[in-house]
C-alpha cells in the first residue's frame, strides 16, 4: 500500500510547432500546485485493491457518479492521507479483500500516518501485521514505488 500525489495539471509532453522553432511553450491549466492523493494497493498474487482518492476540499462533491463505483473518494482540507483517511482505508478497502489466510502482512513506508497507535490497532483488528520500510529505503524496497507508481502516473498523464 502506498500513497502517491497527482496534479490536476497534466500537460501533454508532445507539442506541435513549426520545424526549427527556438522555443516551444507548453501550456498548463494553471493548477500545477493543485494536487490530490491516490492510495494504491496490490496483493502478493498481483490482484489490485480498489483505489482511494483524497481531494483537497472541505465537503465531498455531489457529482460522485462521475467516478467508477469501485473508487473510494475522500476529502480533507490538505488533500493528504492522515489518521482518519488511514482508518477509513483499513475499514473500507483493506477489510474487504478476499483472502483465506488467518493473518496478513502489509508493507508500508514509514509515513507517520501509518504508525499512529489507532492505525496500528485498526490493522490488528483486521489480523494484519505491518512491515514498515525504514526511511530512505522506500525507493528501493516499497513494491509500489519500485514497480507501480511511475507506470500509474505515466498512464494517467
Amino acid at each position: 500500500m502506498d500513497e502517491t500525489p497527482l496534479s490536476f495539471d497534466l500537460p501533454n509532453p508532445t507539442t506541435v510547432t513549426q520545424h526549427g522553432s527556438k522555443s516551444v511553450t507548453i501550456r498548463t491549466t494553471g493548477h500545477q500546485r493543485t494536487c490530490f492523493t491516490v492510495i494504491l494497493a496490490c496483493m502478493a498474487d498481483g490482484s489490485k485493491l480498489p483505489p482511494m482518492c483524497i481531494f483537497k476540499l472541505k465537503n465531498k462533491p455531489r457529482d460522485l457518479n462521475l467516478f467508477p463505483d469501485d473508487v473510494h473518494i475522500r476529502v480533507n482540507e490538505k488533500g493528504w492521507c492522515n489518521e482518519n483517511e488511514m482508518k477509513y482505508w483499513i475499514e473500507n478497502v483493506w477489510s474487504v479483500r478476499q483472502t483465506s489466510a488467518p493473518r496478513s502482512l502489509l508493507i508500508l513506508d514509514s509515513f507517520r500516518g501509518h504508525l499512529i497507535n489507532t492505525v496500528k490497532s485498526a490493522f490488528e483488528k483486521q489480523n494484519t501485521d505491518m512491515a514498515v520500510i525504514p526511511g530512505g529505503l522506500t525507493s528501493k524496497l516499497q513494491p509500489l514505488d519500485v514497480a507501480v507508481n511511475k507506470s500509474f502516473k505515466h498512464k494517467v498523464g
